[in-house]
């Protein structure tokens, strides 16, 4: 397909949300600050009080993303051969996606999420997936996320559009990280690598941002993004380091954060924008969609965008 702008691979999933009342789970606290356990009461019957059902995985959240703030997108994933695949593709039908080469087959991946105190648990269930199957169409971006066990069948396809100039993203999934070393030459002269500061801690022996930002730049990616929830994001770029903290927002659910950021940060970089002011663009998209249950409500179109933008003109990246 001819004129895509921007193509999405890996994971998509029916989600669902479960809300949890404060009195119905604990948290457990462990040795380290930053981890704790949600705790329901073993053989119990647990009340919800509220349920959403709504589509996720980080290759349709950023299509839908990219094609609500302008930009030409395709999505190239495998749903189920089910009513759930059929919805999810009806769905991205309706938000401006190309969906021509994704492909049906068995059972579509599923995800449900538990939402308590303002932050999610994610339980998922995902089939085993036969990557190799699909094309890639001709495209100036491309942006490579979760796709779980066999996504290594398409490390050489993604490779083929690097050689004739296409510019790729890597934001890698559990599965990937697990196996980051197979992806040494898409990283190598990709466009942007986005990870979160967990994911960045499991990757490199040190956990300083300055220090794991260099280490990214090592393996030769042209821009380092490294988000950090509440903290706000990091950005290596042209051999200098970046924070921006983030917008003021009502945290309803995070649930797609991660994901609106970085499509309103490299929907920022398709249009011309720097990275260090593109890093606005991601934090205005990402300020949204927590206001909202779901990891797609809240997405942005253009003109929203630039209104928030132009009114936190205090909000800038601090070179570090």
């Amino acid at each position: 397909m001819e004129g895509v702008s921007i193509v999405t691979i890996g994971d998509s999933t029916t989600d669902r949300f479960l809300e949890v009342e404060n009195q119905n789970a604990t948290l457990l606290f462990t040795h380290r600050e930053t981890e704790k356990d949600i705790c329901f009461k073993f053989g119990e019957k647990i009340p919800v009080s509220d349920i959403h059902k709504g589509f996720g995985g980080s290759a349709l959240n950023t299509a839908v993303g990219f094609s609500r703030l302008g930009i030409k997108t395709s999505i190239v994933t495998i749903l189920g051969k089910d009513e759930e695949g059929n919805d999810a593709l009806e769905f991205l039908k309706k938000n401006g996606v190309e969906t021509v080469n994704s492909i049906q087959e068995e059972q579509t991946n599923q995800s449900t999420i538990i939402v308590y105190k303002k932050e999610r648990t994610v339980l998922s269930y995902h089939a085993e997936r036969d990557y190799s199957k699909l094309e890639i169409p001709k495209t100036d971006w491309l942006y490579l996320t979760s796709a779980g066990k066999g996504a290594d069948e398409i490390i050489k396809k993604v490779q083929a559009h690097m050689s004739t100039g296409t510019k790729v993203c890597f934001n890698p999934g559990n599965w990937e990280l697990l196996n980051f070393d197979k992806f040494t030459e898409i990283i190598s002269g990709c466009e942007v690598l986005i990870l979160n500061k967990f994911e960045a801690d499991d990757i490199f022996s040190n956990n300083e941002i300055a220090n794991q930002l260099e280490k990214i730049s090592e393996r030769r990616a042209k821009i380092a993004i490294i988000t950090d929830a509440r903290n706000g994001a990091y950005l290596r770029s042209e051999g200098k380091n970046y924070h921006m903290g983030i917008l003021p927002s009502e945290t309803i659910d995070p649930t797609g954060a991660g994901d609106s950021f970085s499509s309103g940060f490299i929907s920022g970089l398709i249009y011309g924008v720097r990275p260090e002011s593109a890093m606005k663009w991601g934090m205005a998209n990402a300020a949204s969609v927590v206001e909202s249950v779901g990891a797609n409500e809240g997405l942005l179109d253009k003109e929203k965008i630039s209104n928030i933008i132009e009114e936190a003109a205090s909000l800038k990246a601090e070179e570090i």
